[in-house]
C-alpha cells in the first residue's frame, strides 16, 4: 500500500459540520496538513507541519508546474480563512469562529509549505474519542470541485446509518461554503452544486449517494442524502450466496443499509463493512 492510499483524515464531527468556504486547493492543503499533523508526536500549535511539493503532487496527481502554483496560492490565502462551529462555554451552547492556522510559510527553494495549526483545529483532529469521522484522503483526492470534497465529508459521517438527517437549505449552503450571493435559487443550487458534486462523488469515490428534497407547500426547505459504499452494492449477491452456502457453519454476515435482506434471512445478522465479510 502506498503512502497516498494510507493517509487517513480524522475530524471531530464539529469540524465536519463547521461552516467555511475554502477553495479546492485550500481544502487539499488543509486535508494533507491534518493527515501529516496527526502522525506527529505531541502535536501542538508550535509543531511545524511540512508539506512538500512532491507529497502534494503525488497525493492529488497533478503536474509539477501546477503543484508550485497551487501551493503558493493556498499559502497566501489560508491564513485569512476562518471556520465557524458549534461549541460550548461554561456549560452553555456557543458558536466559535476560528482560524485554521496560526502561521504559514512558503519555502521557495525547497518547494515546501510549513504551517502551524490553530489549537482548535488540533483539538478536533487529534483527540481520539467518539463523534469522529474518518475517511481515506485518497477518496477525495481526484475531485475537481470544492463542493464535492465538502459534500463527501458531510455524508460519509452518516455511513453507518446510510442516510443523513435533513439539512435546511441555509444550513447546507453554509456547510458547503456557498456565499449569500451565489446560487440564490434552489434550482441553481441543485443544478450547479448538488448534482455536479453527487455525480463526481459517485464516479470517483467509494460512495454511491443521492439526495431528496423536502417541501413546505411549493418551497423546498430541506435536503437529505442517502448513501452506501460501492463495495456493498457490488458484492451483495456474492455475500448472500456465501451466507446461504455457509449457513450450517453459522457464519454471521452484516449487509448494512439493507433491511429486506436482513428480514429475508431471519435470525442472521447481516453486517458488511466496505466489502469485507465480518464473522
Amino acid at each position: 500500500t502506498t503512502a497516498r492510499e494510507k493517509r487517513l483524515v480524522v475530524k471531530h464531527n464539529s469540524l465536519i459540520d463547521a461552516c467555511f468556504n475554502l477553495s479546492l486547493v485550500e481544502q487539499r492543503l488543509m486535508l494533507l496538513a491534518i493527515t501529516i499533523g496527526r502522525e506527529a508526536q505531541d502535536l501542538s500549535s508550535d509543531t511545524p507541519i511540512e508539506i512538500k511539493a512532491a507529497t502534494y503532487r503525488e497525493q492529488y496527481e497533478i503536474d509539477q508546474s501546477e503543484t508550485y502554483k497551487q501551493l503558493i496560492e493556498a499559502s497566501r490565502q489560508i491564513f485569512s480563512r476562518q471556520f465557524t462551529y458549534l461549541d460550548s462555554y461554561s456549560g452553555n451552547s456557543a458558536i466559535t469562529v476560528s482560524r485554521w492556522v496560526n502561521e504559514i510559510t512558503y519555502v521557495e527553494d525547497k518547494g515546501m509549505v510549513v504551517l502551524y495549526l490553530n489549537r482548535n483545529v488540533i483539538d478536533m483532529v487529534s483527540r481520539l474519542e467518539e463523534q469522529f469521522t474518518r475517511y481515506k484522503l485518497m477518496q477525495v483526492s481526484r475531485f475537481k470541485s470544492k463542493y464535492s470534497v465538502r459534500l463527501y465529508e458531510l455524508v460519509v459521517k452518516w455511513a453507518k446509518v446510510g442516510k443523513t438527517h435533513q439539512y435546511t437549505v441555509e444550513d447546507l449552503r453554509g456547510k458547503l461554503g456557498i456565499d449569500e450571493n451565489e446560487y440564490k435559487s434552489v434550482a441553481y443550487l441543485k443544478r450547479d452544486v448538488l448534482d455536479k458534486a453527487v455525480k463526481e462523488i459517485n464516479q470517483k469515490s467509494d460512495l454511491l449517494i443521492n439526495y431528496e428534497q423536502h417541501k413546505q407547500g411549493r418551497t423546498v426547505t430541506h435536503f437529505h442524502f442517502d448513501l452506501q459504499f460501492k463495495a456493498i452494492e457490488e458484492n451483495k449477491e456474492k455475500i448472500i450466496q456465501e451466507l446461504v452456502k455457509q449457513k450450517e457453519n453459522k457464519i454471521i454476515i452484516i449487509v448494512t443499509h439493507d433491511e429486506k435482506m436482513a428480514n429475508m434471512y431471519g435470525d442472521e445478522i447481516l453486517l458488511l463493512e466496505k466489502g469485507k465479510i465480518k464473522k
